[in-house]
């Protein structure tokens, strides 16, 4: 947890000493072209099956920072085992633009489900951490992008193996 204070304290003092130097810029446009909707979706059939549904909404607080909330919807199954494990969650993220398609990124995510199949009753929340970075390239008022992150907290519940990787797109948002 401190790792990731230690990122926002960083991501927010970082942008005052560079935007100084350069010519400061207003981003102009009403509040909704400040506003930036996406996310990611995941299918995967076979002898797994997976499906991931992950809408992200988020605002543009000038050229160099966007903070938004997400929530996610994930399906898992395996043909091995006798049931499926639905997670739900929620996450609140960060990213800072040190140059118009680079971002840094921070992120805590909240997931909620049977991580265990001994106990399928028995349900956790579980939450990880993630710093990494990504390259967003735009298309007219909509965008695409791609993320490599690393979670800070691994446990013995933990889903994630670093790196991750994500790719999904976002309108909007892109007020400079």
């Amino acid at each position: 947890m401190r790792g990731l204070i230690l990122v926002f304290v960083i991501m927010l003092t970082y942008p005052g000493s560079e935007l100084n130097a350069q010519k400061a810029e207003t981003v102009p446009g009403s509040w909704i072209d400040h506003v930036g909707i996406g996310g990611n979706l995941g299918l995967r059939f076979g002898d797994v099956t997976y499906i991931e549904v992950s809408p992200i909404a988020g605002y543009r607080l000038g050229p160099f920072l966007m903070p938004g909330i997400g929530g996610s919807y994930r399906y898992y199954n395996d043909r091995f085992s006798s049931q499926g494990i639905s997670l739900w969650g929620a996450s609140a993220w960060v990213r800072a633009y040190p140059l118009p398609m680079v971002f840094a990124y921070a992120e805590h995510e909240e997931l909620y489900g049977a991580f265990d199949y001994n106990f399928p009753g028995r349900k956790y929340f579980i939450g990880t951490n993630f710093v990494g970075g990504g390259y967003s390239q735009e298309m007219g008022g909509a965008s695409t992008y791609v993320m490599v992150l690393f979670a800070l907290n691994q446990d013995f519940y933990g889903i994630y193996q670093n790196p991750v990787i994500r790719v999904g797109f976002m309108l909007g948002g892109n007020a400079e």
